[in-house]
């Protein structure tokens, strides 16, 4: 009976993680000029002055990207930033214009130029 109620446990279990692991929604490359991702690229909504994360390798994309919910429904403007590695630290920014509607997934790729 105990091993009946322990594996019920675990089936539960296994469930709410794969459920958490559902709720990703977006999916954000910042790609360079050779449309390569970037990493450390800091990724914003809107006009806000804090970012939302930073790029980093992630297995599951097998590239640079950051993976994570974003809570909004409408038209919202993503913006990254980056500067190329020294010795020179040349600036790169873009943006893109993107349309957030309900649970649905998006990969979403914010193309970045030399400022």
């Amino acid at each position: 009976m105990r091993l009946g109620f322990t594996s019920v446990i675990f089936l539960l279990a296994l469930l709410l993680l794969a459920n958490s692991a559902a709720s990703t929604t977006c999916a954000i490359f910042v790609i360079d000029e050779h449309n390569m991702t970037v990493n450390d690229a800091k990724i914003y909504i809107d006009d806000s002055p804090q970012p939302i994360g930073l790029t980093a390798y992630h297995t599951g994309a097998a590239r640079n990207c950051w993976v994570g919910d974003i809570n909004l429904n409408g038209t919202h403007t993503l913006s990254a930033k980056w500067a190329q590695a020294k010795p020179n630290r040349i600036p790169f920014e873009g943006s893109i214009v993107v349309e957030f509607t309900g649970e649905t997934k998006q990969l979403i790729n914010i193309p970045t130029h030399k400022v």
